[in-house]
Order: structure tokens, then C-alpha cells, then sequence
């Protein structure tokens, strides 16, 4: 189960197809653009999705998702251009396809999380990581420049994606 504080939206009146995990640490630089991405989600789009903010991937806030509901992390990433926005099928994530992977996932790498999780589920994941090429993760406030410029950019990219998901 995820944590009861995780909580960012969550209207239980009306089930989503869609869940956001922004994960990231608000007080540790660059990590915290997942939280702070979902919190500039336009009041439409943040209707289509349950977005909680976790402070890291787990395999359990992954257990958690229903089958039927599409996933969306939200994080930032390494292994790509700082500020760079990268979408990623959860599945290259779990198989590490390509270059780019969450930054906030620091008990296991994001691959061994994900693919831990789908084999504990018994099924795949179906969904997608938005990420942001990440620079500083030490202690403090404060975006990076060059991703503080690009954070429009991501909460485009995530606002499109949950649009696509929950379009079906």
C-alpha cells in the first residue's frame, strides 16, 4: 500500500484509469520535479488521474496499481541531457532499454523495481515514465536552471500522457 501522506488528489467518488507517481524528495534539488510537476497539472487533466507523491519508487507503490489502470511515473531521470524530457514505456524501463532511468529509486535501480514488481503481480505494468535529465540531488530547495526552464515542458509531456492513457 502506498503511504497515507503520499497523497497529492485523490477523488474516491469517481474511479481513474490512470494513477502518477511523482516521486522525488522536495528537499533535494533536481529530485523534487516529480511533485513539483504534478502540483502544475492543469485542474482538467489532474481530474483524469489519482497523482500521488511518493518520495521514491518501491515495489509496492507499483503492487498497488490495478491491472486496469495505467501507469505514470514522473521523476527525475539520469542518464540523459539535464533538462532533456524523456517518455519511456515502463517496460524499456524494466528491461533497460535505453539510457534513461528515475532518479529517485535509490533500495533498488528502476529497472530491478519495476520488473520485480510485474513478476510479483503476475502481470506487465502498463504505462509510462515522463522524466527530466536531473543535475544536482544534494540537500536543498531549488530547481537546477537548466531544469527549472524545462519544468513546462515536462508538465507538458505528463499532461499529454495522461490524457493518452485515459483516453484509452
Amino acid at each position: 500500500m502506498l503511504r497515507p501522506y503520499a497523497c497529492l488528489m485523490r477523488d474516491p467518488s469517481s474511479p481513474k484509469t490512470v494513477r502518477v507517481l511523482a516521486c522525488g524528495e522536495r528537499l533535494r534539488g533536481d529530485d523534487a520535479v516529480g511533485p513539483l510537476a504534478a502540483e502544475l497539472l492543469p485542474a482538467q487533466v489532474r481530474s483524469l488521474a489519482d497523482v500521488l507523491e511518493i518520495g521514491q519508487m518501491t515495489v509496492e507503490s507499483l503492487i498497488d496499481v490495478p491491472e486496469e489502470v495505467a501507469l505514470i511515473v514522473v521523476d527525475a531521470a539520469v542518464g540523459v541531457a539535464v533538462g532533456q524530457v524523456v517518455l519511456l514505456p515502463l517496460a524499456d524501463v524494466a528491461r533497460r532499454r535505453l539510457g534513461a532511468a528515475p532518479a529517485s529509486s535509490h533500495s533498488l535501480p528502476p529497472d530491478q523495481v519495476v520488473a520485480l514488481a510485474e513478476e510479483m503481480r503476475r502481470s506487465s505494468l502498463r504505462g509510462t515514465f515522463v522524466g527530466i535529465g536531473g543535475a544536482e540531488f544534494g540537500f536543498g530547495e531549488g530547481l537546477s536552471p537548466a531544469v527549472e526552464a524545462a519544468l513546462p515542458d515536462l508538465v507538458a509531456a505528463l499532461s499529454g500522457e495522461i490524457r493518452r492513457l485515459a483516453a484509452g
